[in-house]
């Protein structure tokens, strides 16, 4: 039961540690109104999960619904990546320690 417990702290430990890391897609819009029409300028870059939550709560509270649409879209990407990094990290350290009592 003990290495149950230290498995799991130690999948969540790695899956906090993995979200400070700068590899969540983000993407960036710039708009431009002149005179002769608007210009819409999309740039993708890879930011930690923190900047991406900045992102998207600016997102939410001064552009159009459609850019927010796709920062929910990310944001669901980006948390099944966690996710099955969490079960992955889980599946390994559960094979290497618990094989060792059988």
């Amino acid at each position: 039961m003990p290495r149950k417990i230290l498995i799991f702290v130690f999948s969540v430990t790695a899956v906090a540690l993995i979200a400070q890391l700068p590899i969540f897609p983000l993407i960036s819009e710039m708009r431009e109104i002149t005179q002769d029409g608007e210009s819409l300028l999309q740039e993708w870059t890879f930011v930690s999960l923190s900047a991406f939550y900045d992102s998207a709560r600016f997102a939410q509270s001064g552009w159009l619904e459609s850019t927010w649409n796709n920062y929910l879209i990310l944001a669901f990407v980006n948390h099944l990546g966690l996710i099955l990094a969490f079960f992955g990290v889980r599946s390994l350290l559960s094979r290497i320690f618990l094989k060792e009592r059988r």
